[in-house]
């Protein structure tokens, strides 16, 4: 009866610690609230990484092309965040914060993190056709100084956020018929965050107002002006 007793408590002891190990998915995982972590929802995707896989959303520029990265990759798409929310997510009450007038419902204008991303690389996208966006491309018409203080900024985003969501999912090389040397197959398989439910949820939740209407509110504090935008029209 002891030997039965003492395995039991020893294998609660290990059950106990197992439960206390941090998950190796979610280990180092600091959850910051938004309020569209409802509309996350987990899917397996197989990425297709070969070299010339038709995409809607790669090739020559065509009003289509255009028409699939405009779907998916707004600047802003503005929502809202109360004051609880926002101070929930870690960020602080200021001043030069933008808030909605009462008769828009008032709270806080906020926006997506993904659709700037993803416009963002849009731009460098269309950077790479300067002959077709050159004449149309509204960024493409300040002078070069900040035109390419812009795409700095759109690299430097998509660095941070590549980063910040390290990709552990592993590559493997094939040997390929007529080469000497090994092809890495980047048809990988990752889990990943459904992102037309999350646009529907951003969508769902925009707040379509006039710029007109987002004005100043008596106690409001501008931040100060980088210098580089000094002499430039914002």
């Amino acid at each position: 009866m002891l030997s039965h007793g003492a395995l039991i408590c020893t294998s609660m002891l290990f059950f106990a610690l197992w439960m206390d190990t941090p998950s190796p998915h979610l280990h180092d995982d600091i959850p910051v609230y938004s309020p569209a972590i409802g509309a996350v929802e987990s899917v397996i995707v197989r990425f297709n990484g070969t070299l010339d896989f038709p995409s809607i959303y790669r090739g020559p520029p065509s009003p289509e092309i255009d028409a699939a990265w405009a779907r998916i990759a707004h600047d802003v798409l503005p929502t809202r965040m109360s004051l609880e929310e926002i101070l929930k997510a870690g960020e602080v009450d200021s001043p030069s914060k933008v808030k909605y007038p009462p008769k828009f419902g008032g709270g806080f204008m906020v926006s997506m993190e993904a659709p700037h991303q993803l416009h963002c690389l849009n731009l460098l996208r269309k950077a790479s056709w300067p002959e077709y966006y050159g004449s149309t491309e509204t960024s493409f018409q300040d002078t070069p100084k900040v035109f390419r203080m812009y795409l700095d900024h759109c690299i430097e985003m998509i660095r941070q956020n590549i980063m910040c969501n390290v990709d552990v999912m592993m590559i493997t090389w094939d040997w390929v018929q007529g080469h000497k040397v090994p092809f890495p197959n980047f048809n990988t398989r990752h889990q990943c965050r459904n992102y037309e439910k999350i646009l529907d949820w951003a969508v769902k939740h925009a707040v379509h107002i006039d710029k007109s209407e987002v004005t100043r509110f008596e106690d409001t504090v501008d931040l100060p002006l980088p210098s580089d935008l000094m002499h430039h029209n914002v």
